[in-house]
């Protein structure tokens, strides 16, 4: 067996039905940075005397299993971590699935297109049926081909619209009726003589939104197995995990990290054989510090050098007389979100706004194709800040920004727009 490497490291968890039970098979693989979580004990020094200067063996004290782990703010992993701090989030429909089928000249006779599993054949004239008649021209073609395809009775086939492009003639555009997910299996298809290339193979761009708010009375727990595939027994398993802080670092370049405090109950030595199953594992695509913005009051905020949003559930470890020196649980405590502002000194609209004591709404967003993710504290107070003039060059100020509960509303609103169903 070789040393273990962090390269080979590998992090598997699952939402937990029981505080500190590790559920069944079938968790998810999520990808990760680094991580400082494991369990640690005291050792209490012996305090006897009159027995010579040496000191006896020392007593086992608490056990205690807290630490961060860093993690990519991704497309569609950051939803489990963001269930594990502010609870389940409110999933809705967001997008339809679209998709095109993009002609670069006329198609022969008797080629073929496949909508959804069903062919349509291209006809000169006398077109019945799922026959397509041939038009004058590429563009006639398209409108032809979509008014076929509206006007189809097959299930399949009718669960979408057809349009001609409106800028392109030779592009037949394809949108699912329904917003969500369901489009995404629908399948596109186009035979050689066709002279058509479909956008891909199924329809794309079919997305959920899912909203996560601060201030649940109950929070979920999670297991975590943390694998050293060079060990003999690779398998550690943290259990009762808890998530009590975040923190998100903004910059205009580097890659965007999120990282977590987290407080287990406890942790399983090193097993040979794995409780996680066979994992899930969800492609990773990361957000870019390059693309995220930030926008007070919705004006988008063009002077901001760098940024730290922070969250916390305060939570309180339960710290009661155990025979396996662990903590019965964790309690939320009053929650506080704020965070920090590195800006360039151009306009009065934030001074004016901490002067006078007044709060703003600001979002922290970041986009990736048709993926997203905003983070809003809609009510934000800025203390009344300094400018330091320390030469020639632009004044900076870095206020400190603390949040509140709006009336009716959450302190923190996350919303992540993915393709993932549930988390």
């Amino acid at each position: 067996m070789g040393r273990a490497l962090g390269a080979n490291a590998l992090l598997r968890a699952k939402f937990e039905s029981t505080y500190g039970t590790p559920p069944g098979s079938n968790w998810a693989q999520l990808p990760f940075v680094s991580g400082t979580i494991g369990e640690e004990g005291e050792l209490i020094e012996s305090n006897l005397v009159g027995q010579g200067r040496d000191p006896f063996d020392p007593t086992a004290g608490a056990l205690n299993n807290t630490g961060d782990v860093v993690v990519p703010a991704d497309v569609r992993n950051t939803g489990y971590w963001l269930k594990l701090l502010f609870g389940a989030p409110t999933t809705s429909n967001y997008a339809a699935a679209t998709g095109s089928i993009t002609f670069s000249a006329q198609p022969a006779v008797d080629s073929t297109i496949t909508i959804n599993g069903t062919a349509f054949t291209y006809k000169a004239s006398g077109a019945t049926g799922n026959q397509i008649n041939i038009g004058a021209n590429v563009a006639a073609t398209v409108t032809a081909t979509a008014t076929a395809l509206n006007a189809s009775v097959v299930s399949g086939v009718a669960t979408a619209t057809y349009a001609a492009d409106g800028t392109n003639t030779s592009k037949l555009n394809v949108v699912y009726d329904t917003l969500g997910l369901a489009g995404n299996a629908f399948t596109l298809a186009a035979s050689a003589g066709s002279n058509g290339t479909v956008s891909a193979a199924t329809l794309t761009r079919g997305t959920v939104r899912h909203v996560f708010a601060s201030g649940a009375a109950s929070l979920p727990s999670m297991s975590a197995e943390v694998v050293h595939p060079e060990l003999a027994n690779p398998y550690f398993v943290h259990y009762g995990i808890a998530g009590n802080t975040l923190r998100i670092a903004q910059s205009r370049t580097g890659l965007l990290n999120m990282t977590l405090g987290l407080i287990a109950q406890g942790e399983a030595d090193g097993a040979a054989a794995s409780v996680a199953g066979t994992p899930s594992v969800l492609a990773t695509d990361r957000f870019a510090q390059a693309v995220g913005e930030i926008s007070l009051d919705g004006s988008v905020l063009g002077n901001v050098v760098s940024a730290e949003f922070s969250f916390s559930n305060n939570l309180n470890a339960v710290e009661v007389i155990r025979s396996d020196r662990r903590i019965a649980g964790v309690d939320p405590g009053t929650a506080s979100a704020g965070g920090s502002m590195t800006m360039l000194f151009q306009d009065q609209t934030l001074l004016d706004a901490a002067t006078a004591g007044t709060p703003v709404s600001v979002t922290r967003s970041w986009a990736r194709d048709q993926h997203s993710l905003s983070i809003v504290t809609p009510r934000l107070f800025l203390p009344k800040f300094k400018r330091q003039i320390q030469g020639p060059r632009g004044i900076q100020v870095s206020p400190n920004v603390q949040a509140s509960k709006p009336s009716g509303a959450a302190m923190v609103t996350a919303t992540l727009i993915n393709d993932v169903a549930s988390y």
